[in-house]
Order: C-alpha cells, then structure tokens, then sequence
C-alpha cells in the first residue's frame, strides 16, 4: 500500500482512539494539539490520559469497544494491545472514513509520521512502518539541523512574502528576492529585519 503524504486539518472534528494504553497515549500526544474532540473508548486509561481526561483534553467512554462508538468518527484509530479488539475496530469502520491501525498501518488508510515542528515549518518523517526507530532517528538529526532560530525565519519568509504581494513589481522581480531571502545569510536576524524595512519603505515609496 502506497502512503501520499498530506496534512489534515482536525479542528473541530470527532476522532475516537479505541485503547487507553501506552500506543493510545503516543497516538493522542501527537492529536492535542490539533483542536479535534478526541474521545477514547477503553475500560481503562494509564494514569498519564486519565490527567488527560480530568484536564478536559480528551472524552472518556469507559467501556469495551463497540461499533456503535464510531459512527460518527471523522478519524478513527485502533491502538489496544489486543489483535482482536483492533481488528473489530478494522471490520466496523466504515470505508469512506480515515482509518489508523497502531499495530499494522496496511490495515488502515492513515499512518502517523514521526514530526517535528518550528512555528510554520513542519517536518515529518515516514518509513511506511518499516522501522519507526529510524524514523525516530531522521528526526532527531533534522529537528538539531533545524533548530529553534527557524521559528522566526519562517515568519520572515512569511513577511516577505506578504510585502511582496502588495508591491508592484514584475513576477521576474519577485521570484527574485524569494530566492534571495531562502540564502542561509537570512537565518541572521538583522539581515531580516533590514530587508523588511527596506520592502516596506520600497512599498510606501511607490504610493
């Protein structure tokens, strides 16, 4: 099964993570963040999700698994420690709905890379199931290449990019400073700010 690499936006949306374990938990971490209404199905929860739960960040059924639990899931993730139990969750998860299988991703149509982020940038690293501790490893000589100064370069680049939009300038001349200010000589802060005020100034020159 060929994974296509995209970015989803949960907000607002029902994800049910049927398991209350330690894979339930990793699957959760990397979700609280994403302002969907997670609720977890499992008779029980690791102390870590029941804080979760008693913070408000997720939704508890204390329950063993039924299909009814995720009619109306947008993502559905199966993450018990039990085959059996995930595969009923497989079974009963209708077709036209994203599917997560913790224990075996062929089941499923969803996989969960490793990643790291820097403000806007986003980095995410997959191999497909094949060895999540080297996929670990990627990511932790990426997020020391990219480290924390990139948090403000990309709001730079954001920047630039909005000035650019609001000057009238040729596409030649825009694509021009877009590859200039991507140079490693940008990631200097003053080097920033000096060409935020020169297309700024440039802007209010050409009113």
């Amino acid at each position: 099964m060929l994974f296509i690499p995209t970015m989803l936006n949960l907000e607002g949306k029902k994800v049910v993570v049927v398991g209350g374990g330690n894979v339930a938990k990793r699957k959760i971490d990397s979700l609280l963040m994403s302002k969907a209404q997670l609720t977890v199905v499992s008779p029980s929860l690791t102390d870590e999700l029941i804080s979760y739960y008693e913070t408000g960040s997720i939704d508890w059924k204390q329950k063993n698994f039924a299909p009814a639990d995720i009619d109306e899931a947008f993502l559905i993730i199966a993450a018990t420690n039990s085959e059996s139990v995930n595969n009923a969750v497989i079974k009963a998860a209708p077709g036209d709905r994203l599917l997560n299988a913790a224990s075996n991703v062929q089941n499923g149509n969803v996989s969960f890379p490793a990643y790291f982020t820097r403000g806007k940038l986003t980095i995410a690293i997959s191999t497909a199931g094949a060895s999540p501790l080297f996929a670990k490893k990627v990511k932790q000589e990426l997020s020391c290449q990219y480290n924390e100064r990139y948090e403000q370069y990309l709001d730079f680049l954001f920047d630039v990019r909005h000035l650019l939009k609001k000057i009238n300038l040729s596409s030649e001349e825009k694509n021009n400073y877009l590859h200039e200010v991507l140079s490693n000589t940008y990631l200097d802060s003053k080097k920033q700010k000096d060409m935020l005020h020169y297309l700024k100034h440039y802007r209010r020159h050409l009113k």
